[in-house]
């Protein structure tokens, strides 16, 4: 231990009694000096996160040095509320009442301080009787129990509560509904007094689309290219030994299946056990799933299981914002159920947030597909992704544009997060929607480049339900930003503005044109005939094939260029990507007709292991105790 630098201090006589009895002698308590003191933990903390002892095991301990009583690892008390309202307890304490009115105040003591603590007992008196130990696991449990009935409202009703404006919750302000109207009735005039014209109208229009959309991504693939070399990647190194305390929040639905595979890789991430806390977000009405957790999580103190309770909407934001109260961490990440992320992925956030100011709030990583070739389908979501994650929206960050974030691997700072008022509840895109929120709060969204590896979806319904439910709220994040567009144009920049109108309207408009395109196409390929114009507009025609052959161009460019070597195999079917558009733009019909009808749907997509997992970082097995 002197290669450290700094001589380990003695123990205190409580913390060495508890340490005898628990047997821990000389070397490994000061392996536990060196590992609270790097990692900004508490000696107790790397003992659990060690497995040397449990929770239970320690509170024993203690309670025995101290001439305490040790609770049951449940405690079943009733929380005393203080004269605002608040509940008298913290995460190391907690004053309670049991169901015959005796009064019990819970203590989880830190080691370092057992000395302080016994002395002050004697100055309790008669009260000391009141004193027990108990397990942080246990105070969290009452702490969480205690809140559940408003951590539920304000998860189910989330922005719509105190900002409606920001919420998706109604799908359309009256304004925008009136204007929408007018819109349709002007339509309808327009065909009644110009017939076929308005159709060669709205072809000019989506052709003007799809052009926009396509010159937009030549702009990002040729910058992408002249700016790769003087960009680096690496983020700068941090000399400070204290880590953050990290947490993860993972959504499960009816994925017992995916159970040991999630809990491997939640193990593998590199980050000190007593700085990680991971909680697994399932539904009360899914107990499968809950039980299969709870039986992988058991080698892990530092897992635990939330349940959300049964409301509406049944969407994923809503489980996060029950859970992110619980959540003690200075940085949040989100992962879903299939997710392996890259083992130092929470290093290489950490270190991005730590050499940035503090209006970076939130760190996407790139998602990997690793089931590509194992359809034609499932080549083409690969593809989708590399261009996305690895060419978009780098490019969008490094301009400080508003980007969508994807539904996993989005790391925060949990504060600003919280400013923001976490998730829309009603918006089944919260991702995206959070994404143009945190840049109108004035916030930065920035990208790293350690990837999470997922799978797509194989049968057509699974992707098909999944595009739909993407597509739709795509639509309604951009009519919750469009309530007051001037202020969003403000609050954005003319430039964010522009962004925001490319990627939201730009992309969901041109999955419409692209399938009028194919129609108008088809119908000339097999009658010879222009659907609403005559031969002198074929010239129109002659432009939407060179939109369609340029699109495809410059889509194909972008993967090739973005492809890591195991994904070259796809490229070979980049030749009927126009097909892949097709269904992409059945979806958005489908998404329009889902709106209007049902708007927050969620259609579960059900999820796939990926393959291997990592090997766990950390040795879970209880060494040998030297003395």
């Amino acid at each position: 231990m002197r290669e450290y630098g700094k001589r380990i201090p003695e123990p205190g006589r409580r913390l060495s009694e508890v340490l005898d009895r628990l047997g821990i002698g000389r070397q490994p308590y000061e392996l536990l000096v060196v590992r609270s003191t790097t990692n900004g933990s508490t000696i107790a903390e790397e003992i659990v996160a060690a497995n040397w002892a449990t929770q239970t095991e320690l509170a024993m301990a203690t309670a025995s040095v101290l001439g305490l009583d040790a609770e049951s690892p449940e405690i079943d008390v009733t929380v005393i509320k203080d004269a605002r309202g608040a509940g008298r307890h913290g995460l190391r304490h907690l004053v309670g009442m049991t169901h015959d009115y005796q009064a019990r105040a819970y203590i989880a003591p830190d080691l370092e301080r057992l000395d302080e603590i016994a002395a002050a007992l004697p100055r309790l008196n008669a009260e000391r009787r009141m004193v027990h130990v108990a397990t942080p696991a246990s105070i969290a449990a009452v702490r969480e129990a205690d809140t559940m009935r408003e951590r539920s409202d304000a998860a189910r009703l989330s922005l719509a509560a105190d900002l409606n404006r920001w919420s998706a919750r109604d799908v359309m302000t009256p304004y925008q509904g009136s204007l929408l109207t007018l819109l349709a009735v002007g339509f309808l005039a327009a065909v009644a007094q110009w017939g076929g014209g308005v159709g060669f109208g709205l072809h000019l229009g989506f052709t003007m689309v799809a052009f926009v959309c396509t010159a937009f991504r030549a702009i990002v693939l040729l910058s992408t290219i002249s700016t790769e070399k003087s960009v680096s990647a690496c983020p700068l190194p941090i000399e400070t030994g204290s880590m953050p305390l990290y947490s993860v929040l993972v959504a499960l639905h009816r994925e017992a299946e995916m159970a040991p595979s999630l809990a491997a890789a939640m193990a593998a991430l590199d980050w000190p056990a007593s700085r990680l806390e991971v909680f697994f977000v399932c539904e009360a009405t899914d107990p499968e799933t809950i039980a299969a957790i709870e039986s992988a999580i058991v080698p892990y103190p530092h897992f635990s299981v939330v349940v959300t309770p049964a409301s509406n909407p049944t969407t994923k934001p809503k489980a996060l914002n029950f859970a992110l109260p619980l959540t003690r961490g200075d940085y949040v990440v989100l992962y879903d159920a299939e997710d392996i992320p890259h083992p130092g992925q929470l290093r290489d956030a950490w270190t991005t947030f730590h050499n940035a100011d503090d209006r970076l709030a939130c760190l996407q990583a790139p998602l990997v597909v690793t089931n590509g070739t194992s359809g034609w389908r499932q080549a083409h979501y690969a593809i989708e992704y590399a261009v996305l994650f690895r060419m978009l929206l780098p490019w969008l960050a490094a301009r400080s544009l508003p980007l969508p974030l994807g539904g996993t691997s989005n790391h925060f700072r949990r504060k600003h997060l919280m400013s923001a008022g976490g998730w829309d509840s009603h918006n089944v895109a919260e991702d995206a929607d959070l994404g143009v929120r945190l840049a109108r709060l004035g916030f930065r969204t920035g990208t790293i480049s350690s990837p999470t590896l997922e799978t797509s979806t194989v049968r057509w319904p699974d992707w098909r339900n999944q595009r739909t439910r993407w597509i739709k709220g795509w639509i309604q994040t951009w009519l919750v930003h469009m309530r007051d567009p001037l202020l969003t144009s403000r609050q954005l920049g003319l430039t964010g503005m522009a962004a925001f109108q490319i990627v939201f309207l730009g992309m969901v408009a041109s999955s419409f044109a692209h399938i009028a395109l194919l129609v108008q196409l088809a119908a000339l390929g097999l009658t010879g005939a222009l659907l609403e114009a005559g031969p002198s507009h074929g010239w129109l025609y002659a432009i939407d094939a060179g939109n369609l052959v340029l699109a495809c161009l410059v889509f194909s460019a972008s993967f090739l260029h973005v492809a890591l070597p195991g994904e070259r195999p796809l490229a070979t079917k980049l030749w009927a990507v126009w097909a892949y558009w097709g269904l992409v733009s059945y979806a958005g019909i489908r998404a329009m007709w889902q709106l209007s009808r049902n708007p927050h749907l969620w259609e579960k997509t059900p999820h796939t292991a990926v393959g291997k997992v990592p090997a766990p970082s950390g040795d879970a097995r209880r060494p040998a105790q030297q003395t």
